[in-house]
C-alpha cells in the first residue's frame, strides 16, 4: 500500500540520511546588503547599544532640565544665557551636561546670542536615551529566520556588516523524453514542448533555491544515468523530469536504483501518484568510493502531477536545506463553487479559483472556490487556478456550498 505524501517524506528524508546525507550544508557569510531573503544560519545579537548614545529626538537647544526647574512643569517664559544651551539636530549626541532638548518652535533667539523658551519644559524631553531601542547583546534575529529588508538594517545598525547564512541549494532539473523538444521549437507530429522544466525551476528559485537545467535527454538509460551522475556532483537536489511510471519508456526507477537507490515509489496522492524518491550517489570514482549523497525526485511528466509532487516533496527539502523551520501553507476558508467528487483512498489536490462570494451572508466564508476541469495533463487548469485544494484521504463526496479550507498559490492574483 502507498504511503501518504507526510509518511513518504519522512521515509524518504530518513533514507537519505541512514545513506550518509548530511542535510544543511555548512553556511556561509556574506554582506548584508546581500542577505535579503537568505535565512540566518544562527543568532544575530546587538554588538552595541542603538542608539550608541543619547541623543536628540528633535532640532532645537540641548541644556540642562534644571537652568528651566521653573518651567518644569508649568507654561512660563525663560531667558537662557548663550553659556547655558547648544543647539542641535534631530539624531546628534547630546552635548556634556545636557539632558533635555527644547523643540525649535519653542526657541525665540535674542540679538545677544541668549534665547528665549516657553514651558513645560520636563527633564529629558525629546531625548533618545542609549539602548532605547535595544542594549547591546539583544537578540534581534534567531537562527532559521527569512532575512527581510528591515531585519538587514537592524542588523547593520546594530553592528554587522555581515551575516552567516544558510548557503542557497542547487536544483538542477533534468528533463527527459524523446518527445519533448525545448521551448520555441516548432513541434512535429507527436511531439511537446519542454514546458515542465521552466515551471519547476522557476518554482525552486522562487523558493530560495538556485537551479541548473540540462538539456532534455532521449530515452535511454545510459544517458539519462550519465546526466544524473554529472547534475549530482554538484547539485543539492535532482530532479529527473518523465520516466516514473512502469511504461516502456519509463526508466527513471531503475536509473535510480543504479545510481544510488529508491526509497519510494508510488505515493497516495492524486495527482502525482507514480513519484519516484531516492538519492544519488555522486563522485563516486573521485572519492575513494565514499561519494556524496545527493536527494532526488523522479517527478511524473504531466504538468499538474508535477506542479503537486514539487510542492510535496521539494519545497519542503529546499526549506530544509536553507535551515529554515518547515513553513506552515497559509489557509483560506472559501465555499466550494459546485458538487465535487474525489478518491476516498488516496490525498487528492484539486486547483481551484477563488473568488469574492456575492452578497456572502456568512462573515467567515467570503470566497467561492471552484475546481477546474480533471486532467492531470492540462496545464491550463494550472493557470486558471490561484489555490490548492488538498482533500485528506478518506473523504469523497463535497456538495456545493460546503465550506472547505484551501491553501493560496504563491504569486497567484
Amino acid at each position: 500500500m502507498a504511503p501518504n505524501p507526510q509518511a513518504a517524506y519522512a521515509q524518504w528524508v530518513d533514507a537519505c540520511a541512514n545513506a550518509g546525507w548530511p542535510g544543511a550544508s555548512a553556511p556561509e557569510r556574506v554582506p548584508v546588503a546581500n542577505g535579503l531573503g537568505r535565512v540566518s544560519a544562527g543568532e544575530v545579537r546587538a554588538r552595541w547599544p542603538v542608539p550608541p548614545f543619547a541623543c536628540a529626538a528633535m532640532d532645537g537647544i540641548a541644556i540642562a532640565a534644571r537652568s528651566v526647574a521653573a518651567l518644569a512643569d508649568a507654561p512660563g517664559l525663560a531667558r537662557l544665557a548663550a553659556s547655558l544651551f547648544s543647539w542641535v539636530d534631530t539624531g546628534d549626541a547630546l552635548p556634556a551636561g545636557t539632558d533635555t532638548v527644547v523643540e525649535r518652535e519653542r526657541v525665540e533667539p535674542g540679538a545677544d546670542g541668549s534665547v528665549q523658551v516657553t514651558g513645560p519644559i520636563p527633564r529629558g524631553l525629546h531625548v533618545r536615551t542609549q539602548g532605547e531601542d535595544f542594549p547591546a547583546g539583544r537578540l534581534l534575529i534567531p537562527a532559521g529566520h527569512g532575512l527581510r529588508p528591515v531585519d538587514l538594517a537592524v542588523a547593520a545598525a546594530a553592528g554587522h556588516a555581515t551575516l552567516m547564512v544558510a548557503r542557497r541549494p542547487l536544483v538542477a532539473i533534468i528533463p527527459t523524453g524523446d518527445e519533448v523538444r525545448p521551448a520555441g521549437v516548432a513541434l512535429g507530429p507527436g511531439e511537446v514542448t519542454d514546458s515542465n522544466s521552466l515551471m519547476l525551476a522557476s518554482r525552486a528559485r522562487e523558493s530560495g533555491a538556485q537551479t541548473l537545467v540540462t538539456d532534455v535527454q532521449p530515452d535511454h538509460p545510459d544517458v539519462i544515468a550519465a546526466a544524473l551522475a554529472d547534475a549530482a556532483i554538484t547539485a543539492d537536489l535532482v530532479l529527473v523530469i518523465a520516466g516514473s511510471s512502469v511504461g516502456r519508456r519509463d526508466h527513471t526507477a531503475s536509473v535510480l536504483a543504479r545510481a544510488g537507490g529508491v526509497a519510494v515509489h508510488g505515493v497516495a496522492v492524486r495527482p502525482g501518484h507514480p513519484v519516484l524518491l531516492g538519492h544519488v550517489t555522486a563522485g563516486l570514482e573521485r572519492s575513494g568510493g565514499r561519494g556524496q549523497i545527493v536527494p532526488a525526485i523522479g517527478v511524473p511528466g504531466y504538468p499538474l502531477a508535477a506542479a503537486v509532487i514539487f510542492e510535496l516533496f521539494a519545497v519542503p527539502l529546499i526549506a530544509a536545506l536553507r535551515g529554515e523551520r518547515r513553513p506552515d501553507r497559509e489557509v483560506l476558508r472559501a465555499r466550494l463553487g459546485c458538487d465535487w467528487t474525489s478518491s476516498a483512498d488516496v490525498e487528492d489536490w484539486v486547483p481551484v479559483s477563488l473568488a469574492p462570494a456575492a452578497a456572502e451572508p456568512d462573515p467567515g466564508a467570503v470566497l467561492v472556490a471552484t475546481p477546474g476541469r480533471r486532467g492531470a495533463a492540462a496545464i491550463s487548469r494550472l493557470l486558471l487556478a490561484n489555490a490548492w485544494w488538498r482533500i485528506p484521504v478518506g473523504q469523497a463526496k463535497f456538495v456545493r456550498g460546503e465550506h472547505i479550507s484551501v491553501h493560496p498559490m504563491p504569486r497567484a492574483p
